[in-house]
């Protein structure tokens, strides 16, 4: 096993130059990737809950019908 002392000299060599690891340059695009997936979870489970909270506005339930412990579905 060889060891390195300098890391430069390291990287710059002809046998190691190029990437140091797979996938050089696709970060920004990954990171576009996840903050799109992450507003649109946003999106989804505000419109998810939003729905949930209108359902029960529009059944009107008393102030007793938790009581009852049965599920709506």
């Amino acid at each position: 096993m060889a060891t390195v002392s300098n890391w430069i000299d390291h990287l710059s060599a002809s046998e190691v130059a190029g990437a140091v690891y797979p996938g050089v340059g696709s970060e920004g695009i990954l990171v576009i990737v996840g903050i799109v997936i992450w507003i649109g979870w946003h999106v989804v489970s505000s419109m998810q809950e939003s729905n949930k909270m209108n359902d029960i506005a529009r059944r009107r339930p008393g102030k007793d019908d938790w009581k009852s412990n049965t599920p709506d579905w």
